[in-house]
């Protein structure tokens, strides 16, 4: 199955985890306070969210690891199918045996976030639902060591992790400047929350979005969110 956006197309056969709103909703939403040069996205799947942050930070030069060959594989074909594949590079690598250069201006992640009583049957949607292989601990601390002075870390995570990020965060030395807390539709419980977290302290932004007003009736703020990506919204 291919998804198709606007400027660019998603493969996803090969992929463990296909390409899903909490994705669209990181690529679209990502915000660093000064304009992100080097940009790494850490668990790319199907590289949608770094192909997103091309085609939105034109000057940018973006990376992206997966801990599964045949993710990664077919995230560098999505990618090098894109406009934007000069600027894209996808490597097929663990976040511990990661060691790049250079420091990012920018990282993101949708990353695992299942614990290990949720295990999945698969294996390979195991390692990229479950959060044994990358703990949220491991990779806010390691996200630290991997940014610039002034760089940023964004997030999408169950709400019920905010606390537990809250408190990592904190104890790293990272500040949270903006939080987005996102719920389906209005009669909804509030299930994920958006957070970036910056080295320099700001005062924080919070606001709630809401994606439908009902099945398939996106709201103004999801619609204004991700314009340039959907092709029908």
């Amino acid at each position: 199955m291919t998804f198709h956006f606007k400027s660019f197309s998603i493969t996803q056969e090969q992929s463990a985890m296909k390409v899903g709103t909490d994705g669209v909703l990181l690529g679209a939403w990502s915000s660093p306070t000064s304009y992100p040069h080097k940009i790494l996205d850490i668990g790319t799947g199907t590289g949608l969210i770094a192909i997103m942050l091309a085609q939105r930070f034109t000057d940018s030069e973006i990376h992206a690891i997966d801990i599964d060959e045949a993710t990664a594989q077919e995230a560098q074909i999505n990618a090098q199918s894109s406009p934007f594949s000069e600027r894209l590079n996808i490597q097929h690598c663990a976040l511990q045996n990661f060691s790049p250069k250079e420091n990012f201006d920018l990282i993101v992640s949708n990353p695992p976030y299942f614990r290990k009583t949720t295990k999945s049957n698969n294996r390979r949607r195991a390692l990229a639902r479950d959060n044994e292989t990358l703990n949220l601990e491991y990779l806010i601390e390691k996200s630290y060591d991997l940014l610039s002075n002034n760089g940023n870390l964004s997030l999408i995570t169950p709400a019920y992790e905010f606390e537990i990020i809250e408190a990592i965060a904190q104890n790293k030395g990272f500040f949270i400047t903006r939080i987005c807390w996102v719920k389906g539709n209005n009669n909804s419980p509030t299930k994920r929350v958006l957070i970036n977290l910056s080295k320099k302290k700001d005062q924080v932004k919070e606001n709630y979005l809401t994606i439908e007003k009902n099945r398939h009736n996106f709201t103004e703020e999801y619609r204004d969110l991700c314009k340039d990506f959907y092709v029908k919204m």
